[in-house]
């Protein structure tokens, strides 16, 4: 037999409590004329097989049909047999902040297509803050018709929802407005709260409000590499090149490269990359745009490019690269470009 209870409240939470349900254990009677009590930070949704009734504000509310303007389009329903009592479930919703941690398991991999390597791996950790703005939509989104549900099981549904959202809204972010990795390698305060707008039409759809976002967001140390074995733009050789780049960073006595960090290692890799990509276009050129291989005997000039250079040794420049990248042919780099004295040049010939 159901008891019958002639008042409704939440009189103590637990501290970490987001949702709690009256009665507790099962169905409970409502004697009509009882105060409902919601106190502030709170809201009290009624429902009833499987629907929603209504929902109370804070304050002292007496539940009659006089009081209670949803009672009156439910009491046909609910009160029969001349009976002054109803049968309902309570659901009790906090909606004060709620602050979350937030950290990747899993780098989230952010696309922006027309920067390569056409996508970046993403790590991140930080706080976000959050408050319940709709009950009904909330209690259906997060599955929270529950005797009980703590703020660690919401954290449990939020956090995976957080990355999705992340995902599609940095990716439309980026392509919008044209972010590659180095950009994407740090995230700006600015971006913070650019995100809170971007995610906010997300939350709305589960019954909440995004109140603040602070993550720190960067590069995953092995971003390019994780985007290419997904297929993200870069060729067998660019990732061989890529794998080089980590194992020198990697590398105690790596010199230089081993200071720069794995960060700095996959921008390097992705600008190295990209002259790959050129070498290929300039390969790709019909042979009429290329320049015609230099006569015999003609004077050899005392700086060179690599196309210069190819035309006194009769082969393709991406040889003549390969060669300076080998150690074969002594070059300096300038920015991303090599020159090519005409003593080295001398040697190189001379064996």
């Amino acid at each position: 037999m159901a008891k019958i209870f002639d008042r409704v409240a939440i009189d103590s939470w637990l501290r970490d409590e987001v949702v709690r349900k009256f009665p507790p254990g099962g169905l409970g009677d409502i004697k009509t004329g009882s105060p409902c009590i919601v106190n502030p930070g709170e809201k009290a949704v009624f429902v009833r097989s499987g629907e929603s009734m209504g929902t109370l504000e804070p304050g002292t509310h007496i539940l009659t049909t006089a009081n209670i303007p949803f009672l009156v389009d439910w009491a046909e329903r609910i009160f029969t047999g001349g009976k002054n009592v109803f049968t309902a479930d309570v659901y009790y919703i906090k909606t004060t902040d709620l602050t979350m941690k937030w950290g990747t398991s899993q780098p989230i991999i952010i696309e922006h297509l027309q920067r390569s390597p056409g996508a970046s791996a993403i790590v991140g950790n930080g706080t976000y803050v959050v408050r319940v703005k709709d009950p009904w939509r909330f209690l259906n989104a997060m599955d929270a018709f529950r005797e009980s549900v703590r703020q660690p099981q919401l954290k449990d549904r939020l956090d995976p929802k957080l990355g999705i959202m992340m995902q599609d809204k940095i990716s439309e972010l980026a392509e919008a407005k044209n972010l590659g990795p180095a950009q994407l390698q740090s995230f700006s305060q600015d971006l913070n709260d650019l995100l809170v707008g971007l995610l906010q039409s997300e939350f709305d759809a589960i019954g909440m409000v995004l109140v603040d976002f602070n993550i720190r967001m960067g590069l995953h140390p092995k971003s390019l590499e994780v985007v290419t074995n997904m297929g993200y733009g870069t060729s067998y050789v660019q990732k061989q090149q890529a794998d080089a780049f980590v194992a020198a960073a990697e590398n105690p006595s790596g010199g230089q490269m081993g200071d720069i960090g794995l960060g700095a290692m996959g921008m390097a890799a992705m600008q190295n990359m990209q002259q790959q990509q050129q070498q290929q276009q300039q390969q790709a050129a019909p042979p009429q745009q290329q320049a015609a291989p230099a006569q015999s005997g003609g004077d050899m000039p005392d700086v060179m490019t690599p196309q210069q250079a190819a035309q006194f040794l009769q082969v393709s420049p991406e040889d003549v690269v390969a060669a300076i990248e080998a150690g074969d042919l002594k070059a300096r780099k300038i920015g991303s470009a090599y020159r090519i004295s005409k003593a080295n040049l001398e040697e190189f010939l001379a064996g």
